[in-house]
């Protein structure tokens, strides 16, 4: 058996993780991070063992991506857009908060949320907004 002193980060200590987790951000408060590309996930091993299918965000010089949940995907789309390449080179902030529903029930948890600075201020054409939508 070997022991060693160890003085690392908290997302050191789960090295086989690819995701962020929220506490990679505790303590550190709000991170300003530009996407760099959207992915989808099919049949992932997650930690507890299930396979999921979901999508994430990367970002530029992380090597670590964001499940996108449901909070967080709406968050982009109303800042950046319904089309998903308009979210690749913007600006983002990512924070961790306490209270968040763990989507598995019982307490609530430690989450990543993302928030912008862009005001989204474009007319609508229903038109045209319905053809992009895929409605």
């Amino acid at each position: 058996m070997s022991e060693k002193q160890f003085s690392g980060k908290v997302s050191q200590m789960k090295l086989d993780n690819k995701f962020l987790a929220s506490e990679d951000f505790l303590g550190l408060g709000e991170i300003e991070l530009v996407i760099s590309g959207i992915y989808e996930h099919e049949n992932e091993v997650m930690q507890d063992g299930k396979k999921k299918s979901f999508f994430s965000v990367g970002f530029n010089k992380k090597p670590k991506r964001m499940i996108l949940n449901a909070t967080n995907r709406k968050a982009l789309a109303m800042a950046f857009g319904a089309d998903t390449k308009n979210w690749i080179g913007q600006k983002v902030v990512i924070y961790a908060q306490d209270g968040i529903r763990n989507p598995a029930g019982g307490a609530t948890v430690h989450g990543l949320r993302i928030k912008t600075n862009a005001v989204r201020q474009t007319r609508i054409n229903p038109l045209k907004a319905q053809e992009e939508s895929g409605l």
